[in-house]
């Protein structure tokens, strides 16, 4: 398999803007819009436990203590999902009751389990055959502004569910899009919950002496159709009834939601990038023309932007693509704060952008700027609870 050249992606995101500019430039575009079945959140979460898995099953095969390390993380994980199984919508509520207004922290307390860890005899030290705990994470609104593309930055907020710094407040609350985002994150924070927690895992490594790992759900939750449909609307109007003072009624903010995702220019963009509505932070890529294009993940397109602004950026100099660049290095050069927290700005030019070219114009796309909001606060809300999950189970992240 030969290895994909810059000439040949160049080549690839020719054909594709192309072909996105006719589609949405026809007079019969409207007319083909349905259902995107390839916007499935379950890849999302597929995609990035699977990096996290193969970080326990490395560090099984590469370190001393792997053998405990792997055993408490599979603890933590049945556990996390058996704990969240039981009265799920109540502790579903009460979690995102504490994501309105507070931000996810690491509390200093080291984590608990019910066995002792596992001892080999050895020549060398018997203590590095005990893996670190980890820390115990949790909600809090301690004040924290001192990187806002880190999960424990803090402010409150006049928006439900936003932490983010004054600037970008002030931007959400001058378009009025307040309750676009805090709608929308609560659509991404249940349905990932929802897929997390009520899915059979598959967690299977391909063999004893490799860290590749394969993931799948025994069963599909969430159909479009079907009562696992009807249960993620039940809790999603039944929560936004209880908490917000709603001028339409619960199940048409949600049928326009879904609208939003599947049956609009945006969606059609999306489709025809073969890229999925829902994001993920990164994955191993196969860099080879049988794998000719897949989605870059949102932290892949951070370093990117950082390192090789005209991969993402083409020819352009000026303009608020070029100033979401020039912002972002100035953050990470200037200011030494950096991570894989995104705001709206880089999330815009990430869903405009294509690979060798500048980014491409929603305005003259016909792509309404509200869609492309309501997409991030719903991966927002997918990412945070996320997050929560993770770090409630795994202590060696994968850097990000």
């Amino acid at each position: 398999m030969r290895h994909i050249l810059d000439k040949d992606r160049k080549k690839i995101s020719k054909e594709i803007k192309q072909k996105i500019e006719k589609k949405l430039n026809s007079k019969t575009k409207n007319k083909s819009r349905s259902v995107v079945k390839s916007f499935d959140i379950r890849l999302s979460i597929i995609i990035e436990a699977q990096q996290r898995f193969e970080s326990v099953f490395y560090t099984e095969i590469n370190k001393p203590w792997g053998y405990n390390d792997k055993r408490n993380t599979f603890y933590l994980f049945n556990k996390f999902k058996e704990d969240y199984n039981k009265n799920y919508k109540k502790k579903l509520f009460n979690l995102l009751d504490l994501s309105k207004s507070n931000s996810l922290k690491y509390t200093g307390k080291e984590r608990k389990f019910p066995f002792k860890q596992e001892v080999f005899p050895d020549e060398s030290n018997e203590g590095d055959w005990y893996a670190p705990p980890g820390e115990e994470i949790s909600y809090s609104n301690i004040k924290n502004e001192k990187n806002p593309y880190d999960i424990s930055y803090f402010r409150k907020t006049k928006i439900p569910f936003f932490k983010g710094p004054k600037i970008e407040e002030k931007f959400i609350l001058e378009k009025k899009w307040d309750k676009i985002y805090a709608f929308g994150f609560i659509y991404g924070y249940i349905q990932t919950y929802q897929n997390f927690v009520k899915n059979d895992w598959v967690v299977e490594r391909k063999n004893a002496q490799s860290e590749n790992v394969k993931i799948s759900f025994k069963k599909k939750l969430l159909a479009v159709e079907g009562l696992e449909g009807i249960e993620f609307e039940e809790l999603y109007e039944n929560y936004i009834k209880n908490n917000f003072k709603l001028k339409s009624k619960p199940e048409d903010i949600l049928y326009n939601i879904q609208k939003k995702i599947h049956g609009t220019n945006l969606s059609i963009l999306l489709q025809t990038k073969k890229e999925n509505y829902f994001t993920f932070r990164k994955r191993n890529f196969k860099r080879t023309l049988e794998y000719y294009y897949e989605q870059v993940g949102t932290s892949e397109f951070l370093g990117g932007i950082l390192r090789h602004k005209s991969l993402y950026l083409g020819d352009s100099n000026s303009g608020r693509f070029y100033n979401t660049v020039l912002k972002t290095r100035f953050d990470e050069r200037k200011k030494n704060i950096t991570g894989n927290v995104y705001n709206y700005e880089q999330f815009l030019m990430y869903t405009m952008s294509i690979e060798h070219y500048t980014p491409l114009d929603f305005d003259k796309l016909g792509i309404d700027e509200k869609d492309i909001f309501l997409r991030f606060a719903i991966n927002r809300g997918k990412d945070e609870f996320l997050d929560f999950a993770f770090k409630k189970i795994f202590w060696n992240l994968v850097k990000e």
